[in-house]
């Protein structure tokens, strides 16, 4: 992709009640924005928006926004939620059920952060590098 081109453009934000089901809306909301892309990155992409909306309803217990912008070289997610509690990359043990959602950010994204927004809450947001996210279906 090239400056300007079709493919290059954003998702503007979407929001949804604390709820499981909010999870897969938004996973296929992202899908559905990501067609014409390559099925690696956007399966790449969804499954890192459904941990990051997932630790929402599960730990922010707020509504929550996605967003996306997709660049020549670059596919950005936000997620803004009304809590202030950073997320943390946890190594658990073999025998817990959960708690391996951001590692999974972590080792998937290109890059991810997060950063307190001004009303209170936090924008948790992840970067996939065009060329990065194919590898992840290989």
């Amino acid at each position: 992709m090239t400056a300007g081109d079709p493919l290059e453009r954003s998702l503007p934000a979407t929001t949804f009640l604390p709820k499981t089901v909010s999870v897969r809306t938004a996973r296929h909301l992202l899908l559905d924005f990501l067609l014409g892309l390559p099925e690696e990155t956007r399966q790449a992409a969804a499954l890192l928006v459904s941990e990051v909306t997932t630790n929402v309803v599960l730990h922010a217990r707020t509504a929550f926004s996605v967003c996306a912008h997709l660049g020549a070289q670059i596919l950005r997610v936000e997620v803004v939620d009304g809590s202030p509690k950073q997320p943390i990359v946890k190594r658990p043990e073999a025998f817990e059920t959960s708690g391996r959602g951001m590692a999974l950010v972590s080792q998937l994204a290109d890059s991810w952060g997060s950063e307190l927004v001004a009303d209170g809450g936090k924008l948790v947001w992840f970067e996939l590098s065009l060329g990065q996210a194919e590898a992840f279906g290989e």
